[in-house]
């Protein structure tokens, strides 16, 4: 038994608080991985300053059409080094950041809130966005800043979760909390986290109400965020949603597969009209193997 789960058995509210401040820890930043170094040298690199936070930025290209990369928990903009070469052509610029204590931003804590911050303060700069790409953790802070300003014209979310309470249930599931220390630790993140009184994680769900056509891929060996969290995103939108299922290649492998990069490249730059009203959820379930399954959901 570990140091904390016996302080669940004998202490649950100085369990919930290692667990908060456990919660919180980034850890040390991710390095810049050796396959993705030729992509990220390429950055132009820039600085925000979010809540008081230094943030990096990179941008590749200069074109007026700019496509938005928002990384996940514990991770940094160079993940999407496959996609950056997928997305790359005349006329586009494609940005990123890392988020406070992410990647080269310094920190040692960030939230969805620095996330849309970010988000949004990169709106201001470019204007609409071309389409938001976020992956695990990016894709509810995407979701949340167009909730709340931020406009884009497609959406796509790889191996996203449904909202913040998913975090903290798997967060609470690895770290074998019980029951006691998980609801100790949900009000300590409330009363140190959140502003809205009401019902503050409602703030913080991947729904909107806009139908932008989105895209979710998602792994069915996914061990991070489960694979049902994209059928909850897929509940809650009004708009068109197409989804690739891929299995074998988990949470982070998905990011740089190349034929799931030319598939999200293909939706963001759509040659083909939108499906009618009644025909407006595709499917499209494919395996590591190459089979093809299609159907429209109407």
């Amino acid at each position: 038994m570990n140091p904390l789960n016996l302080l669940c058995r004998i202490a649950p509210p100085v369990a919930a608080e290692v667990a908060y401040r456990l919660w919180w820890n980034l850890g040390q930043p991710e390095a810049v991985h050796a396959r993705d170094r030729d992509v990220h040298a390429e950055a132009v690199v820039g600085e925000l300053e979010v809540n008081g936070k230094p943030v990096v930025t990179y941008s590749w290209g200069n074109g007026r059409r700019v496509i938005l990369l928002v990384h996940g928990w514990r991770s940094r903009a160079s993940r999407f080094s496959t996609l950056v070469r997928a997305l790359e052509e005349p006329g586009r610029t494609i940005i990123a950041f890392d988020a406070p204590g992410n990647g080269a931003s310094p920190g040692s804590r960030t939230s969805v809130l620095d996330y849309a911050e970010a988000i949004a303060q990169l709106h201001d700069v470019h204007g609409e966005f071309e389409a938001i790409i976020g992956h695990s953790f990016g894709v509810l802070s995407a979701f949340v800043a167009i909730r709340e300003g931020v406009r884009t014209g497609r959406i796509v979310g790889v191996a996203g979760m449904h909202d913040a309470s998913a975090i903290l249930g798997q967060f609470a599931r690895q770290a074998g909390l019980t029951d006691r220390v998980r609801e100790l630790l949900r009000d300590t993140v409330e009363r140190r986290t959140f502003t809205v009184v009401d019902d503050p994680w409602a703030r913080f769900v991947t729904r909107i109400d806009d139908p932008l056509p989105v895209l979710l891929v998602h792994d069915t060996t996914d061990r991070i965020v489960s694979p049902s969290e994209a059928d909850l995103i897929e509940l809650s939108h009004i708009g068109p949603v197409r989804r690739i299922t891929t299995t074998g290649l988990g949470h982070m492998r998905v990011l740089g597969d190349a034929s799931i990069a030319a598939e999200i490249a293909g939706f963001v730059s759509p040659v083909e009209l939108e499906p009618s009203p009644g025909q407006h959820r595709e499917r499209d379930e494919r395996s590591t193997d190459g089979n093809h399954q299609h159907e429209l959901a109407g």
